[in-house]
């Protein structure tokens, strides 16, 4: 057994330095961590379950962002993970182990399996994949059959967005797979279809304005991801406005740079009310999808789905119609801590108006923030913003101002006490 996994929540600090951990490379800790988290649970995964590799893979990301002054408790976030993991209910018991398969049979087997919601062979091909595949080679075997499905809160395409990039070396062990795949598999049949017609759509509204024109149908009952995302396509409102912009051959860069502009005005412009789980998700969810584009994910699918995504969000949580030229007045301080302190306007404010010279010192904040907070959505959204910068520069500040608005948010929120 990990040690990590023996540890109780209470005795991680000191556990952090008695054992030896801060001598641990960052790489031996995430894997150590990964080892904890690769195990699935038996019992169908709560939040904090499902969202842990996810958040694990986060919180590696953002660790070469992190103030020095502050990396040990940032690595310690990473310990406290793996710990509360362990203590977070059953593990699943053993199954027998595949034999020996390459990864492409792996994936063979293991996407039938999905399909028909058999957990024990889900477990068993899973566990056989993620022990041989390379991330890369895990994207490109399972990117495809994933990205449609809502099962798994539609995160499956984040571990496989993620993981590459993260953890181009395997610091993370893609046996990491194995949570998230035992809970698509509850659900199989949570999946979008609308864009599965072979026939080539009518040109029609460009991607941009059709997002800024999604009519407010209300929440479905339920803010959970299925009941958002079935709404948009039962009704058939992801049709009629994404129809005529998802040819045979979209433009998924552009539509990725579409996409994530809208969600971040809707973290700024919506009030704050779903701004933690709303509209943090409809720019993580869609950016990982059209991250798969090309690799392992056709355009065609990527576009519609994570456009689908964004639709159903603005449908089901928008009170607003978005401007789509966001800019603040001026901050009260020009200091992007203080700002934070004083709520989300002023924070964005702070992050859009700060000099050009400062923004590498935003940036940093916002990391260091992030990596000591408790909360998976605020780390995933902090990573996803940064790589939204780098993606669009020309809207840099629009990323950093709708991270700053989230990390005041949750700021204003109480502690889980480990890092006071």
């Amino acid at each position: 057994m990990c040690r990590l996994a023996s540890l109780a929540v209470p005795d991680v600090r000191d556990a952090y330095f008695a054992l030896g951990i801060d001598s641990w490379s960052d790489r031996r800790l995430a894997a150590e961590v990964a080892e904890v988290v690769a195990v699935p649970k038996e019992a169908p995964a709560d939040s904090f379950v499902l969202h842990a590799p996810l958040e694990l893979l986060a919180r590696v990301g953002l660790l070469r962002a992190v103030r020095p002054d502050a990396r040990e408790q940032a690595r310690q976030r990473l310990v406290w993970l793996a710990a509360s993991y362990a203590a977070a209910g059953p593990s699943v018991e053993r199954t027998p182990p595949a034999e020996h398969l390459e990864p492409p049979e792996a994936a063979a087997r293991l996407v039938p399996a999905l399909a028909a919601g058999e957990l024990d062979d889900v477990d068993r091909y899973a566990e056989a994949l993620g022990r041989r595949a390379t991330p890369e080679e895990l994207r490109t075997l399972l990117a495809e059959p994933v990205a449609a499905s809502l099962a798994a809160a539609a995160h499956g395409s984040i571990l496989l967005y993620l993981l590459p990039r993260v953890a181009p070396r395997s610091e993370v062990t893609s046996a990491v797979l194995r949570g998230p795949a035992r809970e698509l598999a509850r659900m199989p049949q949570w999946r979008l279809h609308w864009f599965e017609d072979p026939d080539e759509p009518i040109a029609g509204t460009p991607l941009g304005d059709a997002l800024l024109d999604v009519p407010m149908l209300g929440v479905p009952g339920s803010t959970f991801i299925y009941p958002i995302m079935n709404q948009a396509e039962e009704s058939g409102l992801a049709a009629k406005l994404l129809g005529g912009v998802v040819g045979a051959r979209p433009d998924a860069a552009a539509a990725r740079r579409e996409l994530a502009r809208v969600a971040a005005w809707s973290m700024l412009e919506e009030p704050p009310d779903y701004a933690p789980y709303g509209w943090s998700h409809c720019l993580t969810m869609p950016q990982a999808v059209l991250g798969l584009a090309g690799r392992g994910t056709s355009p065609r699918t990527a576009v519609a789905v994570a456009a689908t995504h964004v639709v159903g969000f603005r449908a089901a949580l928008g009170s607003r119609v978005l401007e789509g030229d966001w800019a603040p007045a001026a901050p009260s301080t020009a200091d992007v801590a203080e700002a934070i302190g004083a709520g989300p306007e002023q924070a964005a404010a702070a992050a859009w108006h700060a000099a050009d010279e400062d923004l590498h010192g935003v940036v940093t904040e916002l990391a260091t923030r992030a990596s000591l907070h408790h909360d998976a959505h605020l780390v995933k959204y902090t990573l996803a913003c940064l790589d939204a910068a780098a993606d669009d520069p020309d809207q840099r500040r629009l990323y950093l101002a709708a991270a700053a608005s989230l990390s005041a948010w949750w700021a204003a929120a109480p502690s889980d006490g480990f890092l006071d």
